[in-house]
């Protein structure tokens, strides 16, 4: 592990990210508005705050929802205490450079074709899926680009671009971008793109918002404008209270999920802990953990699905709750 006095962010470009191996994910992205910084500092501490570091755990806008909380409380108690955990917050990419890096020890991200990447070039190791979260549409409840009931997520990319860009709408139609290489941000790409959405011609109605997934939804529920975000974050918003008029539009099906697994790298020094964790979190212990977790908040349904539920169940649909 890097030791503890490192800087907040790093460069991509430094070469302490490859001194265990090389990897084409430490490639800049082309976009000069994308950040090239990981940050490298913990951003939560679990367990006692004077105990030993065990390992640190990397992962995006999942932990604002308190499931890495629980896990990580859950698991140093089984394993007798003694250790504490840390959380370190970039986006599914960075936190793959972060354990590229040795920064974090576990990683848990969202983009399949990254992390099978990683593992063709031989210094990481799929261990588990962990849970699986899921994109939405959402937006203003007065709805400018008339997306009408549970349209298809190709035809309601369509609307919003026709209404954006029309030179006398009645009621603007605005999607906010969080443009930030994340997750989110390249299936959006890809969204728009199955829509045939020429994005060179956006910018009067696609702003840049490039924030965390909570405060993204903060901006969108300010300015009445659409997003895609993810379900987890929508439910930590709505269980906040910080939410009165955005609403869901397009949610379920198999284009819009957004898995998440539990990377390790195979060539940084060996850690038992984390290695102990990686494999625990595919244990039906876990599991049942994932099941029930958000059924007590106010909207009282799963904010994941379990690992080998690919899709929401129609019951527990925020179109068939809100």
């Amino acid at each position: 592990m890097l030791s503890v006095g490192r800087p907040e962010y790093l460069h991509i470009a430094d070469l302490s990210w490859s001194r265990y191996a090389h990897s084409a994910i430490l490639t800049p992205d082309p976009d000069p508005a994308i950040s090239n910084l990981v940050q490298t500092s913990a951003t939560a501490t679990y367990g006692d705050a004077l105990a030993p570091l065990g390992f640190r755990l990397g992962n995006g806008g999942a932990g604002h929802t308190g499931i890495l909380k629980l896990l990580c409380e859950v698991f140093i108690a089984s394993r007798g205490g003694g250790f504490k955990l840390e959380w370190v917050l970039n986006h599914s990419r960075h936190t793959q450079i972060a354990l590229l890096g040795d920064v974090v020890q576990v990683a848990l991200t969202y983009e399949p074709e990254y992390e099978e990447l990683a593992v063709r070039e031989g210094w990481a190791a799929k261990v588990s899926r962990v849970f699986n979260d899921h994109f939405i549409l959402a937006g203003p409840r007065e709805d400018p680009a008339a997306l009408g009931p549970e349209p298809s997520i190709t035809s309601a990319m369509a609307k919003i671009a026709f209404r954006g860009s029309s030179t006398q709408p009645e009621l603007p139609a605005i999607f906010h971008t969080r443009a930030d290489g994340s997750a989110t941000y390249y299936k959006e790409l890809e969204l728009w793109q199955s829509a045939q959405v020429n994005l060179d011609t956006a910018s009067s109605w696609r702003v840049r918002i490039p924030v965390t997934p909570y405060e993204a939804l903060l901006e969108a529920e300010s300015k009445g404008a659409y997003l895609i975000t993810d379900r987890a974050t929508y439910l930590t918003a709505k269980r906040d209270g910080v939410l009165k008029s955005t609403t869901v539009f397009v949610e379920g099906g198999p284009q819009l999920l957004n898995p998440c697994s539990a990377l390790i790298n195979v060539k940084a020094p060996y850690n038992r802990l984390a290695r102990d964790f990686a494999s625990w979190l595919c244990s039906a212990e876990v599991q049942l953990l994932v099941r029930g977790f958000g059924r007590k908040w106010n909207v009282g349904i799963p904010i994941f699905c379990v690992a080998d539920q690919q899709d929401v169940a129609h019951e527990d649909r925020l179109l068939a709750k809100l």
